[in-house]
């Protein structure tokens, strides 16, 4: 690097030592040095993507924890020489706050932004609820486990230590939000559900009712028989069914112009649950009840380890096996286990979350074959 000239010749050099990092503290090695002078720190600063992609690679060495505290050390070193890190690293740092589970990490960065007044894009703020990992496959808490529901109701609608700040001066999620677009708010009541904040999602109900999409609502091009109004009202009963409120679930069907039967069946068994709360009638419902009896049914079937063998025509058949009953038994005593998927929602409060050691025992890479004529 002392041999390099000019900018530009600065900027290769630094571009082909970041373009070989594969870990934080190779990272952090070139900032050192580059930091030393001011030209190359200056050169450094505009080198965000290289950076980015440098600490994206990271990733398949250490946890999305250290690639957050990475960042951080990055985004201070610049702050502390007068330099100001490009947004896109700031994005970064709540993406990967968000991924790490890192209530501090997520009020840092999203002061940050508040800071620089930029706003929020809507690719940016459904990117960060992706990272919560709402969805219900879960497929993200495979690798990060999943938040405590207390903290990410912060991170949504107010750090508890800065309740006694203005409205111009907070930098929640909620903050960003721009109700009037469908893409904000899509996702917004989604995560709401999952920290199962139904007075929240009634709040917005009450919004969404008197909004342009819904009271001239607009054709969808690329779903013919819908519209803005029922898209937006199928959405806010589904995530308040998923809230767990049925009640209120059931009381903006009543106030919808959405059919029961145009429901999927994750919601329905929901509303079904509670019939007492049911505000509307059709033959759709009692159909969708006995479904639901033989979707109960296969579940309890299945957890057994037995299904059904008809023997005649008239249904009369009988249960045989097809799967080791002990093991069956076994299954249902784990603690762990549930007649249905629960991925997305945060812990509760009370929950026991998985310590540092138990997390990294359970990602810990495997070696070579153990020699068992070695003695334990």
């Amino acid at each position: 690097m002392k041999d390099a000239t000019g900018y530009k010749e600065v900027r290769l050099v630094l571009r082909a030592q970041l373009l070989r990092c594969e870990w934080p503290r190779d990272i952090l090695r070139i900032m050192a040095v580059a930091m030393l002078h001011r030209k190359t720190a200056e050169q450094l600063c505009l080198l965000h993507e290289p950076i980015m992609r440098a600490l994206y690679r990271c990733r398949n060495n250490v946890t999305d924890k250290d690639v957050l505290s990475a960042i951080t050390v990055i985004i201070t070193r610049f702050n502390v020489a007068g330099l100001r890190p490009h947004d896109m690293l700031i994005h970064m740092g709540f993406k990967f706050a968000a991924r790490a589970r890192s209530l501090r990490g997520m009020k840092r960065f999203l002061k940050l932004q508040r800071e620089r007044d930029n706003g929020m894009s809507r690719n940016q703020f459904r990117s960060v609820i992706a990272k919560f990992s709402i969805g219900h496959r879960g497929l993200g808490e495979i690798r990060n486990g999943r938040w405590r529901r207390s903290e990410l109701l912060q991170v949504l609608t107010g750090f508890d230590d800065d309740a006694d700040l203005s409205m111009e001066k907070q930098y929640h999620l909620g903050s960003f939000l721009h109700r009037q677009d469908w893409q904000y708010l899509h996702g917004w009541v989604a995560v709401l559900a999952r920290c199962k904040a139904s007075d929240a999602i009634w709040e917005e109900w009450q919004q969404w009712k008197v909004c342009d999409a819904r009271r001239r609502p607009k054709t969808l091009q690329s779903h013919a028989r819908m519209n803005t109004r029922i898209r937006g009202d199928y959405w806010f009963i589904e995530q308040m069914a998923y809230s767990g409120d049925i009640k209120r679930a059931w009381q903006l069907l009543g106030e919808s112009d959405v059919p029961f039967e145009r429901l999927k069946s994750r919601v329905t068994h929901r509303l079904l649950d509670h019939l007492e709360y049911c505000t509307v009638w059709s033959d759709a419902i009692a159909t969708a009840m006995l479904r639901k009896y033989d979707y109960e049914l296969g579940i309890i079937e299945k957890a057994l380890g037995v299904t059904w063998e008809a023997l005649r025509e008239d249904g009369d058949g009988r249960h045989v096996l097809f799967r080791d009953q002990e093991e069956a038994l076994e299954e249902l005593s784990a603690d762990s286990w549930t007649p249905n998927e629960n991925f997305g929602f945060p812990h509760a409060d009370s929950a026991t979350l998985a310590t540092e050691q138990e997390q990294s025992l359970h990602d810990a890479p495997e070696g070579d074959l153990v020699d068992h004529t070695q003695p334990a």
